[in-house]
């Protein structure tokens, strides 16, 4: 069953994705593939091009939806900044293609959801998502996925006064509160992610209370708080969860692993080529290594 939270009960924050690691076959991956060639160049020099490509060509600007926290992807700096994995991986690419990075709100100054960016309805508001997405086949119907750019493990947390939960079977039946149209949430729904190349999940919690939330942060409080039981994230967010003096736990084994891949709206095959190049680049200079170990302190770009 799917519970919808009460604001007056669980209020929402700023979301952070989370969906992360297994190897996928390129054709899916990336669909124009074939069609790519080693590109590498900066705006100006490129040649016709889509819609994307053609205002970020005018304009110099590379637009992203304003992140939600979720440490070490994201964080904020003590002067208000923002900063971390994902951060810095977009301001790289904004750097290697010439533009300059620009985070957007919607009108009313709210947080975009997870739900819309994983929709494709980006109604022109942005360019690319670089916020831990996994490539469903779902989502690749409106969406294209030109370069993986980490890897993560799913993991069950509980308050770390918890002393029910064990095991991740323990939570079954139990209020468990996740990021609204996540691979998280389908796990809790047994639903496929549809992942090609992907092993086939071992689902080890029955019939739980989903709690969704617009904003993945509203989980950490909740949990925090002891309004829900648990909460399912990758590995690397809870780990960073509970150096920042969060009471959680992890419980069990890892429940899966997916890959987060760089979105693009389809459909614009230069802008998607110079995405792809461009973090091919960075993985082969050793750049995302570099960052995966800065951020992470382990490797997070390797199948």
């Amino acid at each position: 069953m799917t519970e919808a939270v009460a604001e007056a009960d669980l209020p929402r924050t700023r979301r952070i994705n989370t969906s992360e690691g297994v190897k996928l076959v390129t054709r899916f991956l990336v669909p124009l593939a074939l069609a790519w060639s080693a590109l590498s160049v900066p705006l100006a020099e490129l040649g016709v091009a889509g819609e994307a490509m053609d205002r970020i060509r005018a304009t110099g600007v590379l637009r992203a939806p304003f992140p939600d926290l979720w440490p070490p992807a994201v964080i904020r700096q003590p002067n208000g900044e923002i900063d971390g994995y994902d951060v810095e991986v977009l301001r790289e690419i904004g750097r290697r293609i010439g533009a300059k990075i620009e985070y957007v709100k919607n009108s009313d100054g709210s947080v975009i959801t997870w739900d819309e960016q994983t929709s494709g309805k980006w109604q022109g508001k942005y360019d690319i998502v670089v916020g831990g997405m996994s490539p469903t086949a779902k989502r690749a119907e409106h969406l294209s996925f030109p370069a993986i750019y980490r890897y993560g493990m799913a993991v069950l947390a509980v308050n770390r006064t918890n002393n029910e939960i064990k095991t991740p079977a323990d939570a079954s039946r139990k209020r468990i509160g996740v990021l609204k149209s996540s691979t998280h949430e389908k796990y809790l729904k047994r639903e496929d992610p549809g992942i090609l190349g992907a092993p086939p999940i071992t689902y080890q919690i029955d019939d739980p209370v989903i709690v969704e939330f617009d904003h993945e942060e509203g989980a950490y409080d909740a949990l925090s708080g002891g309004k829900i039981d648990g909460t399912i994230n990758t590995l690397a967010v809870i780990l960073e969860l509970i150096k920042q003096g969060r009471p959680l736990k992890v419980v069990g084994q890892p429940l899966s692993r997916l890959p987060s891949c760089i979105a693009i709206l389809p459909g614009d095959e230069d802008f998607a080529a110079l995405v792809k190049k461009t973090v091919d680049d960075m993985r082969s200079d050793g750049t995302l290594m570099a960052l995966s170990l800065k951020w992470y302190q382990y490797d997070m770009i390797t199948p």
